[in-house]
């Protein structure tokens, strides 16, 4: 993919930069096949969460236990650096300027996706924003159970947060750019994007959850529904997601049958 040009004029000067986000930190869709909006109007739109990194860490230190290794001041050092390498480039600045979403993750490895997200990252999710806003709730709607139903599609590079995972506890960002993009168009364009961008599925959005409960919840208009796009299920063109209903939060899947949506939104990570 090109990305799109942006030339600055001033007097006596022409610079060109490229950029793969725009001013807003949207990623530009840009001659995907599958189905994107081109412009958006940001009539759906997350809120930044206040970033704190030592609340951050002490939330997801509490839900999912000790992330041994990792000290808060590691943890904003490595988030940082993040940040840090992202505006040095001209063509991955823009993202920086956009929603983001610091995490941790604790090493792990999992011999099922779904049986882990179940029973380890959704209550997580669950309990910090319980304990963060007792007056609303999480909601999970999906009764069927999620054991042997996940996989993780090829062009989402999420299989490298899991190998990260495997070796040590991890550091990242998560972006929530990809807005009003279909499944298909979001795993096309992060297959185009530079090697550090991986598409978000369950785990790292779960903690970005954990760790800013906040991340779906606006009190002046209306978020986009999130999709783990990184992820397969059992049923071709079904998606799980998280999505604000009113000021509660829930998890469910639904049909998405490759298509876009103005409220619909996927993530992309940086692990650093």
């Amino acid at each position: 993919m090109n990305p799109t040009e942006v030339v600055a004029k001033e007097p006596g000067l022409t610079a060109t930069a490229s950029s793969f986000f725009d001013e807003h930190g949207r990623c530009i869709p840009s001659g995907l096949a599958a189905a994107a909006y081109l412009k958006s109007r940001h009539y759906f739109a997350f809120a930044q969460p206040s970033i704190n990194y030592a609340d951050i860490h002490a939330r997801i230190q509490e839900h999912f236990g000790v992330v041994n290794g990792i000290s808060a001041a590691e943890f904003e050092q490595r988030a940082e650096a993040i940040l840090q390498t992202l505006r040095n480039a001209p063509e991955t600045k823009g993202i920086a300027d956009g929603v983001r979403v610091p995490f941790l993750l604790p090493k792990a490895s999992y011999p099922d996706y779904g049986e882990a997200l179940e029973k380890i990252y959704l209550p997580a999710v669950q309990n910090a924003f319980a304990k963060k806003f007792p007056t609303y709730a999480f909601v999970n709607h999906h009764k069927g159970g999620l054991v042997g139903k996940l996989g993780i599609s090829p062009l989402s590079r999420h299989q490298r947060l899991l190998a990260a995972m495997h070796e040590g506890p991890v550091v990242g960002y998560l972006f929530p750019c990809l807005t009003e993009y279909s499944i298909p168009a979001a795993l096309e364009q992060t297959s185009r994007l530079p090697e550090q961008f991986l598409l978000a599925g369950g785990f790292d959005t779960s903690a970005a959850l954990t760790g800013s409960p906040d991340m779906l919840l606006r009190t002046d208009g209306y978020p986009p529904l999130l999709w783990l796009a990184a992820l397969t299920g059992e049923k071709e063109n079904v998606g799980y997601h998280f999505e604000a209903y009113g000021y509660n939060l829930t998890f469910n899947r639904r049909p998405h049958f490759g298509q876009a949506a103005e409220y619909w939104a996927s993530g992309l990570v940086v692990l650093g």
